[in-house]
């Protein structure tokens, strides 16, 4: 018999969300920790830059696949039984992951750590609301949601501190006792809480099409800097994609079992933060994409450096994720999440003045104030979606927000780095152009490198030096102008924001479809 989040222990629902908070952890750390480790991989195993990728695009492409499965699967497992299995899936395949003997067998146990560790986020956000009262949902929310934000900005430091010090293999092996202890205190202390029996078919079509749009647009978005955006490569992908998610959007109105119940997106504050979740990924990805490759190509940091300078953003987040959700209990989110993105654009056109001789006040200074962005940016948008829909829609529209997170992010990285490389480019061919040899600028500059080692042995050496430093001033001023279109994206939000409905502690009515008026 299901029990109501107000019948539940305290404790309990504490003990719980810390289990749940634990695994999501794990999973979302797994998505960045890698980065730095592919070199070592790829003399392991004496293969590519470009077969090594798939290390990591293997692990996208198959989370994104299985976070759309959590809505059908929770009509037929209970949260439990869900949030356990995902997590031993996720546990051995990190296992077979630090075991791979091979370039194929580590690629397979990829695709098997990303299917469990899919599930579990979404799954988890569906525990959490499950948990808690909408009243106190927020709160919550906010403390689970910590891990989340937190994970992509410690893993290429975690993961180049391992891999440093121990091995690549470690950055894999590391999950085991987590995972197993995670897994031994969650079977004896969660509760098998069944949801009510249901004949609800599987929507194979719907979901064939879905993953088919999302494999393709995220190949598409994930290569089509390499590939280059008007090739036959990006321009077929996209095709198929659009190709797909519209028969998948066809399929769905038709059915009478969903994947994707359409009728959810006629609640406002749901529909918002499907958009608003991509906002939110350029925002976050903003900085943990684009400051590393700053602080690490042009300041000359090393990874584990690097990480360091991160941490204060990275502790910001985590101490404002709970205070953020605890506000979202309190006040309506159009507010709250307007700040949020309003304090997040800041700190990202802040970063417009950043430049290889910055002080800490320069680097970290943005950093604080985009970690309180970012958690006023999700846990009161999470919460305002959560609270509107009916209960038992809760699975499917966690797995569908997460789905959006993950599009987003693919997307904001793309948008970011080809508007980063692109602006270097167009930087060094005007200072070229303003400066040729016969310049007085360009005799200035190389007077300078002549005092140097390397300009006093030749002219062409100085010469070359000389190119070399507009190369790194445009590469500054390329870097500066992303962080600023990064934020100018963020400023285009917040009418979004304010379209957010105050939340109306949303399942009270949780078992009826009248949910979807909201």
């Amino acid at each position: 018999m299901s029990v109501s989040a107000a019948e539940k222990p305290g404790a309990y629902r504490w003990v719980v969300l810390g289990l749940v908070m634990m695994g999501t952890f794990m999973a979302i750390l797994d998505a960045s920790i890698v980065n730095v480790a592919l070199p070592h991989m790829m003399s392991a195993f004496g293969v590519s830059r470009d077969e090594i990728e798939w290390v990591s695009t293997a692990f996208m492409l198959a989370t994104a696949v299985a976070m759309p499965l959590v809505g059908w699967l929770a009509s037929r497992l209970s949260h439990r039984t869900l949030y356990l299995g995902s997590l031993a899936l996720f546990t051995a395949g990190s296992a077979a992951c630090a075991f791979a003997w091979s370039y194929d067998a580590l690629i397979a146990a990829r695709v098997i750590q990303a299917v469990g560790g899919g599930a579990i986020q979404p799954v988890g956000m569906a525990i959490v609301a499950d948990l808690f009262e909408p009243s106190e949902r927020g709160r919550a929310l906010g403390i689970w949601g910590t891990g989340i934000m937190v994970g992509p900005a410690l893993g290429p430091t975690l993961g180049g501190y391992l891999t440093d010090w121990f091995n690549w293999r470690v950055i894999f092996s590391v999950n085991l006792p987590f995972g197993a202890l995670t897994l031994l205190a969650g079977l004896a202390y969660m509760r098998d809480e069944r949801p009510p029996a249901t004949d609800r078919p599987f929507d194979a079509w719907g979901f064939v099409l879905l993953s088919v749009a999302l494999i393709s647009g995220l190949l598409a978005l994930s290569n089509g800097q390499d590939e280059g955006w008007s090739s036959a490569y990006v321009y077929t992908r996209v095709a198929i994609a659009v190709a797909a998610l519209t028969l998948f959007l066809a399929v769905e109105a038709s059915s009478s079992s969903p994947l994707l119940d359409l009728s959810l997106f006629r609640i406002r504050n749901f529909s918002l933060s499907m958009v608003l979740a991509v906002f939110r990924a350029v925002g976050l990805f903003g900085g943990v994409f684009l400051l590393p490759i700053f602080l690490e190509t042009l300041v000359g940091y090393t990874t584990i450096q690097t990480g360091l300078w991160l941490m204060p953003g990275a502790l910001a987040v985590g101490l404002m994720m709970p205070v953020a959700g605890r506000m979202a209990d309190r006040y309506p989110p159009r507010g709250l999440v307007a700040f949020g993105t309003l304090a997040t654009a800041i700190s990202l056109v802040m970063y417009g003045e950043l430049d290889p001789l910055s002080g800490p006040l320069v680097i970290i200074g943005p950093q604080l104030l985009r970690g309180a962005g970012l958690a006023f940016m999700m846990s009161p948008l999470i919460t305002a979606a959560l609270n509107a829909v009916p209960g038992p829609a809760v699975a499917t529209a966690s797995s569908f927000l997460n789905v959006a997170q993950r599009v987003g992010g693919s997307f904001g990285i793309a948008l970011l780095n080809t508007f980063v490389t692109n602006a270097i480019r167009v930087h060094a061919v005007r200072m070229g152009a303003q400066m040729p040899v016969q310049s007085t600028a360009y005799q200035r500059l190389q007077a300078r490198t002549a005092h140097t080692a390397v300009g006093a042995a030749s002219p062409r050496a100085g010469a070359l030096l000389a190119a070399r430093v507009v190369q790194r001033r445009a590469s500054v001023l390329g870097f500066q102008g992303g962080f600023v279109i990064a934020g100018l994206i963020l400023f285009a939000a917040i009418p979004l924001c304010l379209l957010l409905r105050p939340s109306t502690g949303g399942q009270a009515g949780a078992h009826s479809s009248g949910g979807a008026r909201r």
